[in-house]
């Protein structure tokens, strides 16, 4: 079986899906179309270069629609898979006009929304034909399917939760980890992974976090992650005046390692549509503080696992994280709860065996 996956410009999370995949699946033959950055993400399999931006940027995107085409017609998949909302609009053009019999995909992140009326007009009838193209559409999380449930029959839409190899994570020494970050076993730490953009919420992180520093002397935030935004946010902090309390790690490849050392996570998001780095910090026994969104729900179990507090509000994330910080038994209780959570709902077996199926079943 040939599989085309086509891949949006991606990092973090996506990326590790994909890896999953890849290596779950080693017996089919997939072949990679992405950015030229992401040719690492390919290994041993095959790889095109394709020219995909973020955003509309018609001349780039009409080259990349032509490219595609041809590409397609000389590898003659019997699966194209789509990864991201612009790797499936760019994919949706390059097979019109005839809709190909198995246009498969992945809604990574829920679908984007503009305050405009007409752009966002534009935006759902622009989705509405592309998802009216494809056979199957798989989101990873029911708050993902339910946007897309508006504009095609829902039999066309399921859910495969993103999955985790747990065992990967709760075996690192605590004392090693925050040795190495220069902490001391008495500090109370907070940690985050995230992208550092406007949508991850990392502003009212630290302004929480500069609001705990006054109740919680000890206390300090790492956050694990790059982006736009760095930059701004460590001057943020340090108007704040959390410097000596934030460290900024950027990309890391030791997430396990580090999260050990941790007595909290946190994720402040705005908009989400299923995270990685939750369910990484819920399998390293951690109670998780995140925002109180759809598909965030789906993964923490308030009061068991951890706490859902209003997005964008500081006040609130403070709280909810002194409550956790104060409270070390009920902590524990949490970030157990988390392990047994994720063994049982959202191993990266499970991910896998799925897509294999989707696939195997695409062509019967």
């Amino acid at each position: 079986m040939k599989i085309i996956w086509v891949v949006r410009p991606a990092e973090g999370g996506i990326v590790q899906h994909l890896k999953q995949l890849l290596k779950g699946i080693p017996d089919f033959d997939i072949v990679v179309v992405a950015p030229p950055d992401l040719q690492g993400l390919a290994g041993d399999r095959r790889f095109v270069p394709l020219d995909l931006a973020d955003g509309l940027q018609p001349r780039r995107d009409f080259a990349a629609v032509r490219k595609l085409r041809k590409c397609l017609r000389r590898e003659k998949p019997n699966v194209v898979h789509a990864h991201g909302l612009k790797a499936a609009l760019i994919t949706a053009a390059a097979l019109a006009p005839v809709r190909h019999p198995c246009f498969l995909f992945t809604a990574h992140n829920s679908l984007p929304q503009t305050s405009s009326k007409f752009a966002q007009w534009g935006a759902n009838v622009v989705q509405r034909w592309m998802f009216g193209c494809m056979n199957t559409i798989i989101s990873v999380s029911d708050a993902v399917r339910s946007q897309i449930i508006r504009y095609v029959p829902e039999r066309k839409v399921l859910t495969i939760y993103n999955g985790i190899a747990s065992s990967n994570f709760g075996n690192s020494s605590p004392e090693a980890s925050r040795q190495a970050l220069g902490l001391e076993p008495e500090d109370q730490v907070v940690g985050t992974v995230a992208r550092l953009i406007p949508d991850k919420g990392m502003g009212t992180l630290l302004e929480a976090m500069s609001l705990v520093a006054k109740i919680v002397p000890r206390s300090h935030l790492v956050i694990v992650g790059d982006g736009p935004e760095r930059s701004r946010l460590e001057q943020y902090a340090r108007g704040l005046g959390l410097d000596g309390r934030v460290q900024f790690l950027g990309w890391r490849e030791d997430v396990p390692t580090l999260m050990a050392g941790w007595n909290c996570f946190t994720l402040p998001s705005l908009s989400e549509g299923f995270n990685i780095s939750v369910l990484e910090a819920m399998a390293s026994r951690l109670p998780v503080v995140v925002s109180d969104l759809p598909a965030l729900r789906e993964a923490v179990v308030p009061g068991r696992g951890g706490l859902l507090v209003r997005p964008g509000s500081s006040p609130d994330l403070a709280a909810a994280l002194l409550h956790v910080l104060k409270a070390p038994e009920r902590a524990r209780a949490m970030g157990e709860f988390n392990r047994s959570r994720v063994d049982t709902y959202f191993g990266e077996d499970r991910m896998v065996s799925c897509t294999r199926a989707l696939y195997e079943g695409m062509m019967t």
